[in-house]
């Protein structure tokens, strides 16, 4: 039997919404089928004798097969294809049981009206209108489902009161009349307000899966971002790279006033590039993943003295007091990433800061440090405090001068203090100063602290020593040939990995090799320092590779083989102390090699 939903009891239904409220109605259909199956038997058993037995056991049957026929349409339905959309055929086929239903209750107030039993009329009304009243919930959700059973069981029974009843029993079918109104009323609200619930979850699912798809968007615009950094950075850092290293060779060469002048203008541009570039170079090592944590225990007291005789020539400079209050004490952190926060720190507080000072100090709270630095600068209003951790946000900038930078200093320490799992606070008064507070906690050292002082490694000469130079790039190849050579270092160029291969038999003895990552020929830094070492007489030498790449995976494969890495552009005073560590290191380990006797 297929009953067509009619037009004006289809509100605005849409698939969504009536699959939903089918899935309703049936997962509820078999646990209240269940129950109901025993109404009929009630019925027959109470009215046994006083109505004729074929017309009771005709009717439980009939109504107890109802109630079964709900039972095996719910397992029809559990069992139905994943794919099959058909809401109204399953609401179609739940309406016409609840017609039948319907019909079937309501008959029975005419089948088995017996004026001398009224207790067990008053059972068989209750059953009917009870039924008829709890079944709202359920049955809501399927409006013609309900009112195929309510209004033909509750209208029979009102009618069989009013044809067969007394004055009070007529009294009472009107009253039932009133019910069902108000039945149906409440049928129609609650139908409503279900089918806005639902419409409502699906609306919200539909608001997560554009905000999944919104953050989706946004991630890759972010990961495009770090990749465009990580390329941005390669292709300046080239020739940033070499600028820097023919600046520093053309100090010599400059000894009048006006080019002594000339020089300082172009360092302070090319320091300027470089600090852009670095900043450029954490950004996207941030936001990339790529940075690994490398933590180990530091001493307060050394960490402190590194950034005093960093910051106290750049404070004399401005006319500015640096303060230093420490503690002998330890942290347990990745030391690298702290200092890059507390220079940045101190960098902002500096750059801000035209008169007064600016204080460095270590505190201990409880089992925490708390790293305070606080300056007399200019201070940040109260509307632009929220936005100072954000990139390229600065204060007193509004002409975008190069010289303070690109405001994103503060978004690396925020970063980093994410990364490391530090607190990173601020306060400020504009006009008076602020004061930025990093906390983490104390710790005791594990083993004893080597001292970090590097001052046994700058005895180290480096005249006479023999470097391989490779890059692909001739002009900073040469640049670095003249910076190496003011040191005294002799040099062999090499413009690629197979021209580095036909050299070496030319070479009596190579101290260290410095090559490029990228090099001509689809080959890298990497490869090439693994193939000359396995040369006679190499398989130990120094190597160190020198990149514009900040790529994570690039960044990864250089770290697994634990060769040494600098990145464009090098600064010439790190160059110095990583060429003199690497040889140092190689002359001790020459030093405790045996000699093999035959």
């Amino acid at each position: 039997m297929t009953i067509e939903m009619p037009e004006k009891t289809k509100p605005e239904l849409d698939l969504q919404t009536a699959t939903q409220a089918v899935d309703f109605v049936y997962s509820n259909l078999m646990d209240v089928s269940r129950i109901q199956v025993f109404y009929p038997v009630i019925v027959a058993y109470v009215f046994w004798g006083q109505v004729a037995p074929w017309i009771i056991v005709l009717w439980c049957v009939a109504s107890c097969l109802i109630y079964v026929s709900r039972m095996l349409l719910t397992l029809q339905y559990r069992k139905r294809s994943v794919d099959e959309i058909q809401p109204w055929k399953w609401g179609n086929r739940f309406a016409a049981t609840s017609l039948v239903s319907g019909v079937l209750w309501g008959s029975a107030a005419w089948l088995f009206y017996v004026p001398e039993s009224q207790t067990a009329l008053v059972l068989l009304y209750v059953l009917i209108v009870g039924t008829a009243a709890g079944a709202v919930m359920i049955s809501c959700y399927w409006l013609q489902g309900y009112l195929f059973y309510a209004v033909p069981s509750v209208l029979l029974t009102a009618l069989s009161l009013f044809y067969n009843g007394d004055r009070n029993e007529n009294i009472l079918g009107v009253m039932i009349c009133l019910l069902l109104l108000m039945l149906v009323g409440v049928a129609f609200k609650s139908r409503d307000q279900a089918y806005t619930g639902i419409r409502l979850r699906f609306e919200n699912l539909d608001l997560i899966d554009r905000l999944a798809e919104e953050k989706a968007r946004a991630e890759d615009a972010n990961r495009a971002k770090t990749q465009f950094l990580a390329s941005a950075n390669h292709d300046l850092r080239q020739p940033v790279h070499a600028l820097s290293l023919l600046s520093y060779s053309l100090k010599e060469e400059l000894v009048t006033d006006r080019g002594k002048t000339v020089y300082t203008q172009l360092s302070q541009t090319v320091s300027n590039l470089n600090n852009l570039l670095e900043s450029l170079l954490d950004l996207s090592q941030l936001e990339s993943g790529a940075l690994k944590l490398d933590k180990t225990d530091i001493s307060v007291l050394e960490l402190a003295e590194n950034l005093k005789s960093e910051f106290l020539s750049l404070c004399s400079r401005k006319g500015l007091a640096f303060k230093v209050e420490s503690i002998d004490r330890y942290v347990h952190s990745d030391s690298t990433l702290l200092l890059r926060l507390l220079r940045n720190l101190l960098t902002n507080a500096v750059r801000y800061t035209d008169s007064g000072e600016v204080s460095l100090s270590f505190l201990p709270q409880g089992g925490n440090l708390e790293i305070q630095v606080r300056d007399t600068g200019i201070g940040i209003r109260e509307e632009d405090q929220k936005n100072v951790f954000r990139e390229f946000f600065q204060v007193g900038n509004v002409a975008r001068n190069s010289d303070e930078g690109l405001g994103l200093g503060l978004s690396i320490c925020r970063k980093i203090a994410v990364l490391l799992d530090l607190e990173l606070a601020m306060s400020s008064t504009h006009g008076e100063g602020t004061l930025f507070t990093v906390t983490l906690p104390l710790s005791e050292p594990l083993v004893p602290q080597r001292n970090s002082t590097i001052e046994c490694v700058d005895e180290i000469d480096l005249r006479g020593k023999h470097v391989l130079l490779v890059d692909d790039d001739l002009i900073g190849l040469a640049a670095m040939s003249q910076v190496l050579t003011s040191l005294g270092v002799d040099t062999t160029l090499a413009q690629s990995s197979s021209r580095a291969h036909e050299l070496i038999g030319d070479i009596a003895h190579i101290d260290l090799i410095i090559s490029d990552f990228r090099l001509s020929e689809e080959a890298n830094g990497v490869d090439l320092i693994n193939s000359l070492r396995k040369q006679p007489g190499l398989s130990c030498t120094p190597a160190l590779i020198i990149t514009g790449d900040t790529a994570p995976n690039v960044l990864d494969l250089i770290s697994s083989t634990g060769i040494p890495i600098l990145h464009k552009p090098v600064d010439i005073g790190e160059l110095q102390r990583k060429l003199k560590l690497l040889i140092e290191d190689s002359t001790a380990e020459d030093h405790m090699r045996v000699p093999e006797h035959s």
